[in-house]
């Protein structure tokens, strides 16, 4: 029996001067998570860092620079044949959000809000697991979404 197969891949948690969180949503022709919201971020190419890969994906995607400062959260997503592990970064970041093809809408969200978007389920699942389990770094942005999403579990 073959093992699963797994990919890396950055997301980047970027919160503005107040407070708000940048999500942005995937086009409905996507061939994941299609119409859904999620973190800035994606794939680590071959030879690639981590903070590389962030840094490269978040230019395509929104047109920002970042600056990678650390790890807040790990998140896993299944697929049929692979797997990805969705490793999740707080950034600093400058200049306008230009969104990529891939894209086709960003939102600056209060983290008390964040449930009323139809999220990606690795966040959504990432969300509701550290609900329950208390286990983001007590001083990341993530930490303050679940804190203020104590009804969002479905």
């Amino acid at each position: 029996m073959v093992g699963s197969v797994y990919i890396i891949a950055v997301r980047a948690l970027i919160e503005d001067s107040e407070g708000r969180i940048l999500l942005i949503k995937r086009s409905s022709n996507s061939k994941t998570n299609p119409s859904t919201w999620e973190l800035p971020g994606g794939k680590v190419g071959a030879g690639e860092s981590i903070e590389e890969a962030l840094k490269r994906e978040v230019k395509e995607e929104t047109g920002l620079e970042i600056t990678p400062h650390q790890v807040v959260g790990v998140a896993e997503q299944k697929f049929p044949v692979i797997n990805a592990i969705h490793i999740i970064m707080r950034c600093g970041a400058g200049g306008e959000v230009e969104l990529s093809h891939e894209h086709e809408g960003f939102a600056w969200v209060e983290p008390g809000d964040i449930g009323s978007y139809q999220l990606a389920d690795w966040l959504k699942d990432f969300i509701e697991n550290n609900l329950n389990q208390g286990t983001v770094e007590e001083d990341s942005g993530l930490k303050r979404i679940i804190g203020l999403m104590k009804g969002f579990r479905r």
